[in-house]
């Protein structure tokens, strides 16, 4: 009988369902510490996520990722690739006309449908290009190609497209399951024309944490009253 009952209390407990917890930031306004190689944090209550900047620019003709400057400006978060002046309009935003530029988002838990709002600071084109993976402790890009990243667990290559326009828009993040990083960049490759140049800056981040609650004080009642039971036998 106990033996039954002990094994009802673990059925039970393995079919809790967990519950989603959606969390907000804002990616505008100004952080410290603005150089090559620079991690950017952003916190929400219990949550948060870093953020560190690179560009497709290493080795010779851009062949190999290397360390990139993030700055968080008042219109959303900018990178600044080895081949960029710094601070430069319109070469401050996430682009593609001089090396790709990518920021990579490692979030401190399982993620799932992640929006990003993309905003173009001025009218640009706006295709965008992700992956996502499950990542542990600090990833260094530097030196890796693009041929790589699959070997650190990264998805395949998304390609998100849209139009040309200054208006921002909001891109939707899905992976297989979960994940804890995302690689985002103007789309991948060399645009084949000025109008075809992918600008915009990352305004803000949504991400739903899947959280599985603890067992009910009930259920754990109802164990420690079985182990009692036990014991009286």
């Amino acid at each position: 009988m106990y033996a039954f009952a002990l094994s009802v209390c673990a059925a039970i407990l393995l079919t809790l369902p967990g519950f989603c917890q959606s969390v907000s930031w804002e990616a505008t306004g100004s952080q410290g510490d603005n150089q090559i190689g620079n991690e950017l944090v952003f916190a929400n209550g219990d949550h948060g996520f870093t953020a560190t900047s690179w560009g497709y620019t290493g080795k010779k003709n851009n062949q190999s990722f290397s360390e990139g400057m993030g700055v968080v400006y008042s219109t959303g978060i900018g990178v600044t690739n080895g081949n960029e002046r710094a601070y430069q309009v319109p070469e401050h935003q996430i682009d593609n006309a001089r090396g790709n530029d990518w920021i990579l988002f490692v979030f401190d838990g399982p993620v799932s449908d992640v929006n990003i709002v993309v905003n173009p600071y001025g009218t640009w084109d706006r295709d965008v290009t992700y992956y996502t993976a499950n990542v542990s402790g600090d990833v260094n890009l530097a030196g890796l190609t693009y041929s790589d990243l699959d070997e650190l667990g990264f998805s395949e290559r998304v390609d998100d497209l849209s139009t040309r326009s200054n208006q921002e828009r909001t891109l939707n993040v899905t992976g297989d399951g979960s994940f804890n990083a995302i690689l985002i960049g103007a789309v991948q490759g060399k645009p084949g024309g000025k109008r075809d140049v992918d600008r915009f800056k990352i305004g803000a981040v949504d991400a739903t944490y899947s959280v599985v609650p603890e067992p009910s004080a009930a259920l754990l009642g109802l164990l420690g009253g079985l182990v009692l039971l036990r014991r009286r036998r």
